[in-house]
């Protein structure tokens, strides 16, 4: 163990000199020193969001001899260190076995037990329970009951949206709406999607109370299957079998030695919305044709400067503030399309955020699960947590299209029909073309032009050589995105839709906030009114994406440095 020294090292001070430099640059020593708290608010304590996380599981079915996914994933909650899962019943079917995936990365095998579906049609009631595979003890989060719950209590979910690509669960937050519906559900404003079937919810003590079944409409009501369906029908759910019809034989569900600490959580007040005068302001330009609308934030810097930072991606030619029913010319300082930001100025001065000393910190994983604020235009807000603190955040591809048939002829992959207004008729390529090369891989096969195509996405642009006749020639193309029917599902019909550009970014977190697509640019406060990132994507129904604080920093020095620069 390395002793302690009260000493800094000369790197570390170097460091420190370095980052404190740069928070003068920007804010001209002119930066809010308010007492920062360690910890922002939460409605739901740490320690109950670690526990019920490490039991939160995700799996999808494998094929018994080759071990192969064989199904869609979702999710699920270990409740007995036994290894006895609960789930859903639509997701499984007795006997089979499904690859379970850990939040630590471990990975293990289960087996369906007991599936109790008495309406074929609806799947109702939907329970389902399954074994852990192998010696324990296994990670488990305690039940609670459904019985002690009432309407407005806060509640939480940890599970697996099938969009997301993480083996991590994401937090989100709500209220029980109802505590039992016509149908035997709970009614809940935890947001979910396909792949959180079968994830648990929680009450605000970190106890599993429902299993979630599905939804009735975009970023409408969540139902929820009631642990106590479970407790009451758990000896006949431990037998590998499909059963139709109620139990005759039923346990006993118990009473709840902890339902007054519930009440105590129904009759608090939520937190309060932090005091600020910081809106977002909108933006108007023009893309490709069409008119633009997307929100930005001003930030102040040194020497009584603002920039405001929005979305680079929705933003095009001659960009305007409306503000207070007057508008004004921004200039554009910067792009970085890396992050998908952009950078503007204008001679107006709007309500800003200023670069305060904490600006600059990362946010560390402590902060899961702590209330957030998005701040809009006209005053508006909306709130949710810190779901998934910050991470790289992969390209997903989309199936990109020539816009064009091809057959192999002669050895090459040879274009047969062409869209003259297509990907392929806009490159100037014909019919009879034949395909040689892609970003100079040799694709001189039906094979082998099907297995590149598989490295791209809608949107790329390709270098692709092919043959006309004898000539060997040269062109670039800008691969369209295939028309696929949307599914008719609710979580693919959110209001505004998804973002465009919503992947591929060196780092963001996560949360369940429901920012629409142009709600994008907007600031995040925590509730102590301090920044703790830029909204840059509506990813899916469930999960919002955010620049974090310390990534602002950054392009906030490039627009200071520009800005200085002008001057000389």
């Amino acid at each position: 163990m390395t002793p302690c020294s009260n000493k800094i090292s000369e790197s570390t001070f170097l460091r420190y000199l370095i980052i404190w430099t740069i928070l003068c640059l920007i804010t001209g020593f002119n930066y809010c020193l308010a007492q920062h708290k360690q910890t922002a608010d939460r409605e739901i304590p740490r320690s109950f969001i670690d526990r019920a996380l490490a039991a939160s599981i995700k799996m999808f079915g494998i094929d018994s001899a080759s071990s192969q996914q064989n199904s869609a994933p979702f999710s699920g909650v270990i409740v007995r260190s036994d290894g006895t899962i609960l789930t859903v019943a639509h997701s499984t079917k007795p006997g089979n076995f499904y690859r379970v995936i850990f939040p630590d990365g471990k990975q293990g095998v289960a087996k369906a037990l007991g599936r109790l579906v008495v309406d074929q049609q609806s799947n109702l009631p939907d329970i389902a329970m399954m074994k852990m595979q192998g010696e324990g003890p296994w990670p488990f989060a305690e039940m609670g009951w459904s019985s002690s719950i009432a309407e407005k209590q806060p509640c939480f979910g940890l599970s697996y949206p099938e969009t997301l690509p993480f083996n991590i669960p994401f937090l989100r937050t709500g209220r029980i709406l109802k505590k039992m519906d016509d149908y035997g559900f709970i009614q809940s404003s935890s947001i979910m999607e396909p792949g959180d079937s079968g994830g648990p919810l929680f009450d605000a003590l970190g106890r599993v109370i429902g299993l979630h079944s599905r939804i009735d409409a975009a970023e409408g009501i969540n139902f929820e299957v009631p642990i106590n369906s479970y407790r009451i029908y758990w000896s006949s759910l431990t037998h590998p079998v499909a059963i139709n019809s109620y139990p005759t034989a039923t346990d006993s569900i118990g009473s709840d030695p902890l339902a007054k600490n519930l009440v105590v959580f129904g009759i608090k007040k939520p937190t309060q919305d932090p005091k600020t005068n910081v809106q977002s302001i909108p933006i108007h330009s023009t893309l490709q044709g069409d008119s633009m609308y997307i929100l930005g934030t001003a930030f102040n810097l040194a020497n009584n400067k603002q920039v405001i930072l929005s979305k680079s991606s929705q933003i095009g030619a001659a960009p305007m503030a409306k503000f207070h029913n007057s508008t004004y010319a921004l200039k554009i300082l910067l792009r970085d399309e890396e992050n998908d930001l952009i950078a503007l100025i204008s001679d107006h001065k709007f309500p800003a955020i200023t670069v305060s000393a904490n600006t600059g910190l990362a946010i560390p994983d402590s902060l899961l699960g702590i209330k957030l604020w998005s701040l809009l235009a006209d005053n508006k807000r909306k709130s949710g947590v810190l779901g998934m603190p910050p991470r790289t955040f992969p390209r997903i591809p989309i199936p990109g299209t020539f816009d064009a048939q091809m057959q192999e002829i002669a050895g090459l992959p040879t274009l047969t029909k062409v869209d003259s207004m297509g990907a392929a008729g806009r490159a100037g390529l014909r019919i009879g073309d034949q395909i040689m090369a892609l970003n100079g891989q040799d694709v001189a096969s039906a094979l082998k032009i099907n297995a590149a195509m598989q490295q791209f996405s809608a949107g790329d642009t390709l270098a692709v050589q092919f043959r006309r006749g004898v000539t060997a020639l040269y062109t670039q193309v800008i691969l369209s995105k295939w028309a696929v029917q949307q599914n008719p599902h609710p979580a693919n019909h959110i209001p505004k839709g998804k973002s465009t550009r919503r992947d591929n970014f060196p780092r963001v977190f996560l949360h369940d906030s429901r920012i629409h697509a142009d709600e994008c640019g907007s600031p995040i406060i925590d509730s102590e009114g301090n920044f703790i990132g830029l909204n840059i994507a509506r990813f899916s129904h469930t999960a919002c994406l955010a620049i974090p604080r310390d990534t602002i920093l950054d392009i906030l020095s490039k627009a200071q440095h520009l800005i200085s620069s002008s001057k000389r």
